[in-house]
């Protein structure tokens, strides 16, 4: 099976930008009525498969690179990415993810 390595950058957005990427991206618990009660909502990498090595490095399934890239290019963040062979261990942990 076939994988990417994602490594971005954030450092270029705002403060403002980098909450809102963070949000979109890793999604985030929604509070209200001062906190009785809590929604959590979803970003990209809930329904993307992946692995998380360090802060701004990803290694995701080859076919979920385009989406990766796309939602990266709407923010104008500093992206690189690679393709990679992905061993045993990786494909596990991508292919359980969600389940």
């Amino acid at each position: 099976m076939n994988g990417a390595i994602v490594i971005y950058q954030i450092r270029n957005l705002s403060q403002a930008k980098k909450v809102k990427f963070g949000r979109e991206f890793r999604g985030y618990t929604d509070k209200s009525n001062k906190g009785q009660y809590e929604y959590y909502r979803e970003g990209l990498l809930d329904e993307i498969p992946h692995r998380k090595f360090t802060r701004g490095v990803l290694l995701i399934k080859r076919e979920d690179r385009k989406k990766m890239l796309d939602f990266m290019n709407e923010y104008k963040v500093e992206v690189h990415t690679r393709n990679v062979e992905l061993t045993p261990e990786d494909i596990e942990i991508l292919s359980s993810h969600g389940s």
